[in-house]
């Protein structure tokens, strides 16, 4: 081998080596980053929820006041408030939905759980609905490149054992409470127990708001569950609306 083949072996040998010893580098650090998380594992389900059974709906006798997301305590301006008002006196009748839009999903009937990755926190629920959190810090899109859909646009930091997340570009729905496109929502979603875990969401609003709205969701831990199991709203459909009210069909032989 010549010289100059020498030469050119070894410092393809000294990349290479230096190229390892890098990816070895961030490997540590990411197996570091993951040791930092906090242990969310399980299923978890909002307390004001856990009663009601995998339909999601109340017995006869159970008071609907419950739930923090009503809106009931909502600070609604004036207009907005006569605004909702009028929208509740048309909804007569029952409508089906396959999944539930945020913030609502964040107290609905179905139990979810958490996959954590240093770049980013997934939400899974039994209804099939994921929201993204992204704790790599990158940013919301710029306005010209983002749109609004049921769950928004959610970008993360950790805070100690505390995740915040910034929701913004959330698709206004008929679930409580009551918002225009233009709310903003910041959570702190944390353990505080043995078996129990919260989401402090505070929502502003300057459309439909005088001031900015705190709510604290409680969760509780699923302890007799092993595995998620989603549910399909259009398979084995025997609850159609008829008359304006949901009914359930009788079995086909």
């Amino acid at each position: 081998m010549s010289r100059g083949a020498r030469l050119y072996a070894t410092l393809v040998a000294a990349v290479l080596a230096a190229s390892g010893a890098v990816a070895q580098t961030k490997q540590v650090d990411r197996v570091a980053s993951f040791a930092k998380l906090p242990n969310w594992t399980g299923f978890w389900i909002a307390e004001s929820r856990n009663d009601l059974g995998l339909s999601g709906r109340p017995p006869p006798d159970h008071p609907q006041t419950r739930g923090a997301l009503r809106g009931d305590q909502a600070p609604y301006t004036k207009e907005f408030a006569a605004k909702v008002e009028l929208q509740r006196k048309n909804n007569t009748g029952t409508a089906k939905e396959c999944g539930f839009p945020f913030p609502f999903v964040m107290e609905n009937p179905w139990v979810f759980q958490f996959l954590q990755t240093p770049e980013e926190t997934l939400m899974l629920w039994g209804g099939r609905e994921v929201r993204h959190v992204y704790t790599d810090g990158r940013k919301h899109p710029p306005p010209d490149e983002i749109w609004a859909t049921p769950w928004g646009d959610s970008v993360g930091r950790w805070e100690g054992q505390t995740l915040v997340v910034d929701t913004i570009a959330v698709l206004p729905s008929r679930f409580p409470p009551a918002l225009s496109d233009k709310a903003h929502f910041t959570e702190r979603l944390r353990m505080i127990g043995t078996g129990k875990f919260e989401d402090e969401i505070t929502i502003e609003d300057p459309v439909a708001f005088t001031k900015p709205w705190k709510v604290t969701i409680p969760y509780e831990r699923v302890t007799d569950l092993d595995r998620m199991v989603h549910g399909l709203c259009d398979e084995n459909d025997r609850n159609p609306v008829v008359d304006g009210k949901l009914i359930i069909a009788p079995a086909q032989p």
